[in-house]
Formats: C-alpha cells, sequence, structure tokens
C-alpha cells in the first residue's frame, strides 16, 4: 500500500523498529488503567509548577516547529497543492527533521492524559482524547518511515499553529485569577476542525491532480482526518449546544414574596444551583 520505506530516515531515533513505538503507546494505556485505580481513594494533585513548564514547553516546542515547517517549504519552493517526496533536494530532509520532532511530541503529549490522572480529573478523559493521542504517534511512525516530507508538511503546520494557542490556553488555565480570561475554548475546538477540514482538502488536492505522492497514504490520511472531524463535531455539539432552558418562571404559590416577577423561593433555588457550580 505506501510501498518501500524512505532510506534517508535510516537510523534516525526510533525509526527503525517499531517496537519502541508500540512499547510506549502499550505503557500509555497501561498508565491509564493503573493510574486511576492508584487514585482512586488518594487526594488529587496540584502539579500547577510542573504543569506550567510542561505547557511551556510544548507551546515553544510547537512555535520552533511551525517556524521551521514554514521556512523549510518556503526554502525548498513547495507546491501548496501537491508536493512530491524528492524534488526539494536538501530542503525535503529539513523537512523531515521538523516532522521527526513532531512525531517525537506525540509521546511527549501522553503526559496530557498521565496529568489527568494525577489531578483526579477523570471526565476529561474521554475516548476522543485517547483516541487522538495513541493513534496519532503510531501513524506519525509510519509517516516518517514512508512519507517524511513533501505533501505530509501541511497538516503538522496547521497542528502547531493549533497546539500554541492550546497549550498556552492550557498554561493559563492552571492559575485560578486567570480563568475569566478564558473565554474562548469553545473557539479553540472550532479551530481544530476546521484544521481537519483543511487538511482532508489539501489532501484530496493530490488525489485529483497527482504529482508522484503515494496514493494510499493519501487515501488512509484522508480517512484517518474523517474520523476525527466526527468525534470532534460530536464532542463540539456535546459540550456547547445550547440546552433548552427548564420552565422555572411559574405563578409563585399565594402568600410567598415576589421580587421583579419572582418568588423569593426562586432566587434561592437559582443561587443554590450556582453556588453549587461555583464550588
Amino acid at each position: 500500500m505506501f510501498g518501500p520505506r524512505d532510506s534517508r530516515v535510516r537510523g534516525w531515533f526510533m525509526l527503525d523498529s517499531y517496537l519502541p513505538t508500540f512499547f510506549l503507546t502499550v505503557m500509555y494505556l497501561l498508565s491509564i488503567w493503573l493510574g486511576n485505580k492508584y487514585m482512586k481513594n488518594r487526594p488529587a494533585l496540584s502539579l500547577r509548577g510542573i504543569l506550567t513548564l510542561y505547557n511551556l514547553g510544548i507551546t515553544l516546542l510547537s512555535a520552533y516547529m511551525l517556524a521551521e515547517l514554514i521556512l523549510s517549504t518556503w526554502e525548498g519552493g513547495y507546491n501548496l497543492q501537491c508536493q512530491d517526496l524528492t524534488s526539494a533536494g536538501e530542503a525535503d530532509i529539513r523537512v523531515a527533521k521538523v516532522l521527526w520532532w513532531y512525531y517525537f511530541s506525540k509521546s511527549v503529549e501522553f503526559l496530557d492524559t498521565i496529568f489527568f490522572v494525577l489531578r483526579k480529573k477523570t471526565s476529561q478523559i474521554t475516548f476522543l482524547h485517547v483516541y487522538h493521542h495513541a493513534s496519532m504517534f503510531n501513524i506519525w511512525w509510519c509517516v516518517l518511515n514512508w512519507i517524511p516530507c513533501g505533501q505530509s508538511f501541511f497538516g503538522p503546520t496547521l497542528n502547531s499553529f493549533i497546539h500554541i494557542l492550546m497549550y498556552s490556553y492550557y498554561g493559563l488555565s492552571v492559575f485560578p485569577s486567570m480563568h475569566k480570561y478564558l473565554w474562548w475554548k469553545k473557539y479553540l475546538t472550532q479551530a481544530q476542525l476546521v484544521q481537519f477540514v483543511l487538511t482532508i482538502t489539501h489532501t484530496m488536492s493530490a488525489v485529483l491532480k497527482p504529482c508522484g505522492f503515494p496514493f494510499g497514504c493519501l487515501i488512509f490520511q484522508s480517512s484517518y482526518m474523517l474520523t476525527l472531524v466526527i468525534l470532534f463535531l460530536n464532542f463540539y455539539v456535546q459540550t456547547y449546544r445550547k440546552k433548552p432552558m427548564k420552565k422555572d418562571m411559574q405563578e409563585p404559590p399565594a402568600g410567598k414574596e415576589v421580587k421583579n416577577g419572582f418568588s423569593k423561593a426562586y432566587f434561592s433555588a437559582a443561587n443554590g444551583v450556582m453556588n453549587k457550580k461555583a464550588q
């Protein structure tokens, strides 16, 4: 389906054998299960200092990858519509080196989930979350071995930009005083969906007007990105859709104090709900 491996990446760290990638993925999945069992009867950890450094580190790495991908593809005169694997010479090697960091960063991002486990944020460990983290790391091992440059540059360029925004958000959210400024989480999810649609569009452009990039890889990438669109769209609808308001504005019982058209009992109930949410 993909053809022979690319000889230009032979000997690069973790690429010659699939075993390190497979082993780290299994350890990641086991750590979720074992970690939740370990933390079940223990208090959640804060990890504020570690999270601040971690999110800053991923943000800076994403900024480096974004800048380097833009510069290397510009140097190689990459064609946005379709770019093959060999015509840009040394620029292709430069792109491949950045994409290796992109692949490696997916193993580092396993810590996203480990931190959720240690902080007992189990509601955040959804199927989408685990599927996205585990699959990306394994898929990018394949990408680096077979298609480490050319048309492969586009998705990581967009994703690096999104990760600058996303991990900046995560870093700021560690501090309670910043929460009032973090109103833009919904728009991050929208940006991720736009990213996936643009990546599919870019991939399919090479199907409609081929340039020698492996056809099987294009179909596989489009299919995988489609699963992310479906899962992220479901997450967006479940998280941000407007739920119908309950009809609380009813006629107050006789003898109850009324204020601005609502009974005193209504305000007490409403305040109780708000106080519960605040806790």
